[in-house]
């Protein structure tokens, strides 16, 4: 089975880490740590579809900071 990959992009602002996927219209989260990217990005998605976490791929894009 092939898996649907969403892209989100990430970048710093201030503590935060903030997150934005842009196939999915107004999914926005956040993360305080980079470590927390990945699993606060899979659950908002699986939240926001009510689908199984496991069940996509996740690509990023880490805009620098200005």
């Amino acid at each position: 089975m092939i898996k649907t990959t969403y892209r989100a992009t990430v970048e710093k602002a201030g503590k935060f880490w903030v997150i934005s996927v842009p196939a999915i219209r107004l999914l926005h989260t956040q993360a305080l740590s980079k470590n927390s990217i990945e699993p606060m990005t899979r659950d908002a998605i699986s939240m926001m579809l009510e689908i199984e976490p496991s069940s996509f791929d996740l690509e990023f894009e880490f805009i620098p900071a200005i």
